[in-house]
């Protein structure tokens, strides 16, 4: 069957790093929308604008998801989005769930010691295009991000990736 996951954390908590690993090692179609934004917009400063922009992309990264797994039942998407909200979440599994795709949530808790870390090694490597960010804007998004809690279901990417292994 058909599955979708849902890459959901903080930015920085290895969420891109994760769905690397579901493409090249269990071949994944993996989508991360800071990719699609960084290509198909320019940076902005206007909330506002960069709100309308993410979803546009985003509606379009569901839509092309929709379609590869509709081509065939044995694809499986990862989407590397960070579903910082609890009801964008639920948003999101019961519109893959109601196509009979299976749809999973993996969380990724992470410090802010961590993510700082994680940040400046991100941001190290040359030639590789993603946002830009210093402790205090992860601190201040930080802020704006939604922990899932006991009525959410989730594993955490060990989990998820054992229960690829005894697949």
């Amino acid at each position: 069957m058909a599955e979708v996951v849902l890459c959901c954390g903080k930015v920085c908590s290895g969420k891109s790093t994760f769905t690397r690993i579901l493409e090249k090692e269990y071949g994944f179609y993996a989508f991360s929308v800071d990719e699609w934004m960084l290509q198909l917009y320019d940076e902005t400063e206007d909330r506002a604008i960069f709100e309308s922009n993410l979803r546009r992309c985003t509606e379009l990264i569901y839509r092309v998801s929709e379609h590869i797994l509709t081509k065939r039942r044995d694809n499986n998407i990862a989407l590397d989005f960070g579903f910082w909200k609890k009801e964008d979440r639920k948003t999101v599994v019961r519109r893959f769930d109601a196509q009979g795709f299976a749809v999973s949530v993996v969380y990724f808790p992470i410090a802010l010691s961590q993510q700082v870390s994680f940040m400046n090694k991100r941001q190290s490597v040359a030639g590789m295009r993603h946002y830009t960010f210093d402790d205090i804007t992860i601190e201040t998004l930080n802020a704006y991000f939604e922990e899932p809690d006991s009525d959410e279901t989730y594993l955490s990417k060990e989990e998820y990736l054992e229960t690829l292994a005894r697949e």
